[in-house]
């Protein structure tokens, strides 16, 4: 067909994010919207009620309406043919994908009509940006037409699969501007509310003392830049203070300041609050302090400052293979803190929290299991590299075994154990075991006599026969715990993994 004499059309290939909204604007800006039209292809989610994508349908709504033209969306059938030009079931390897080539064939007819019955010549715009734009930081441009495809196979494919070849147009990548904040522009100067999927990123380093959390933290702000970075800390107010003298030289180091938040609660007054001592096997301070503190504090960020937060997590390497490995669920199974298996139990549980809790699904990281090298020595790096001592509580045992001469504390040494797993709550958390208590008593006796206290003062308040820990499925005070080491010795308990699951405080 000699299209010489067609007019031309200009046609904005809209995919539900922002670079290809900005497109379709600027290319109605330059040739008017009698000479443009708009076409909607929604490759990312198999139907409407996708929650993770549902919203992008009513914002490419929104970008029509402020625009001011109809959107055609694209509609048919799914083929099972295939062009293996573009396209195989190998998704390692094929050009596009096949949601992605079967939406573009869908387009191809549309195109014929155009040419035969319109008598038009057809340009397509999409919104593909240049590499330099998704690696300026300060903007944080992720949207989903990255993964569109790549411009040379968009190309080649509207060369390919029609009988006159369609020309197919890349402003942002013709045109580089590395400094364009869309997201922006969009949000603030359209006045139109971006869909969860295009919303920017903040990321955010769940921290509270960790070595992990303290090395991902790092990590995540040289991936993303301070800007987009934020270091979050839910404070229980158990927390002990070499914890924060930690923290304060690890949020000085990464050039980030630390956002505290506080239930203004002690977990003691939170027991009061619900009558219920917390205990190895539910612990409402952990929902109320931490979880509950993060949920609110997530929510207002979205509501109130349209982003979209992503967590990262410091727990340590796994073995990846062994991620949904059903024996780890089986309560038979002793556990230990720092095992492989007790990780795979702390990344799934968190994952799946922040999956079904949250008003809309967050998204959560752990670089320490999923991008980093798997011998990597987080706590030597911040020792020996960054010169920044770690919290107390993870060298405990090593301090009173060098400086008191402690037998019981040179035995956990040459047992490996040099403080406590984690440096959390001030060595006083309610989910820990026999062996976290026995620990406690052991290297810091002043810290169990407080929470032996703490436990006695609720059990005669409210006249109840509770505890933290439990035996033979009853109650089994901290002070009967504390008598029996004291008759039987502290070794007896020292050495037995606890079976029991860290609460989210450890998590961090």
């Amino acid at each position: 067909m000699d299209n010489t004499n067609s007019k031309q059309i200009h046609i904005a290939v809209l995919t539900g994010g922002v670079t290809s909204s900005y497109v379709a604007k600027n290319m109605v800006n330059t040739y008017g919207q009698e000479n443009s039209r708009l076409i909607f292809i929604d490759t990312f989610s198999e139907s409407i009620d996708d929650p993770t994508f549902a919203d992008n349908h009513r914002f490419m709504d929104d970008v029509a309406k402020f625009i001011g033209l109809p959107i055609l969306k694209v509609e048919g059938n799914d083929s099972d043919e295939l062009y293996y030009d573009f396209c195989n079931y190998d998704e390692e390897t094929s050009v596009l994908r096949y949601s992605v080539e079967v939406k573009f064939r869908q387009i191809l007819g549309y195109l014929k009509d155009i040419r035969e019955k319109e008598n038009l010549e057809p340009i397509l715009y999409f919104g593909n940006a240049a590499k330099e734009m998704y690696d300026n930081k300060s903007i944080c441009l992720e949207s989903i037409e990255k993964d569109l495809g790549i411009v040379s196979d968009i190309d080649s494919f509207f060369e390919k699969m029609i009988e006159d070849p369609v020309e197919t147009r890349f402003p942002l990548v013709d045109n580089i501007n590395k400094d364009l904040d869309i997201k922006d522009i969009i949000q603030n100067e359209w006045g139109i509310d971006l869909p969860r999927s295009e919303r920017k990123r903040v990321h955010i380093a769940m921290f509270s003392g960790g070595a992990g959390s303290a090395y991902v933290a790092y990590y995540m702000v040289q991936a993303y830049g301070k800007e987009n970075c934020k270091l979050f800390f839910t404070n229980t107010l158990w927390e002990d203070e070499d914890n924060l003298r930690f923290m304060d030289e690890i949020s000085e180091y990464i050039g980030l300041e630390i956002t505290e938040i506080l239930d203004g609660r002690t977990p003691e007054e939170v027991f009061y609050d619900y009558k219920f001592l917390g205990n190895s096997r539910l612990a409402k301070c952990s929902e109320e302090l931490k979880v509950r503190q993060t949920l609110i504090y997530l929510e207002e960020m979205r509501d109130n400052e349209k982003v979209e937060p992503i967590l990262y997590f410091g727990i340590a390497p796994h073995e990846k293979h062994r991620r949904d490995d059903s024996h780890v669920r089986r309560r038979s199974n002793i556990i230990q803190e720092n095992s492989p298996d007790m990780n795979i139990r702390k990344a799934a549980g968190i994952r799946s929290f922040y999956e079904h809790f949250p008003i809309e699904p967050i998204e959560t990281r752990f670089p320490l299991i999923e991008t980093l090298r798997d011998d990597l020595d987080a706590k030597g790096i911040i020792q020996y590299e960054w010169g920044i001592q770690l919290p107390r509580m993870y060298t405990a045992a090593k301090e009173k075994a060098e400086k008191e001469n402690d037998p019981i504390s040179k035995k956990l040494v040459e047992k490996g154990i040099n403080g406590f797993s984690h440096a959390n709550c001030g060595g006083r958390c309610v989910r820990g075991g026999f062996q976290h208590y026995a620990t406690l008593y052991s290297i810091w006796p002043d810290q169990y006599k407080e929470q032996e206290e703490m436990e006695e003062r609720f059990r005669k308040h409210f006249e109840k026969n509770v505890s933290i820990l439990k035996k033979n499925g009853g109650a089994y005070t901290l002070k009967q715990f504390r008598e029996d080491m004291e008759r039987d010795g502290v070794e007896k308990y020292l050495f037995t993994p606890d079976d029991t699951i860290p609460c989210v405080c450890s998590f961090s």
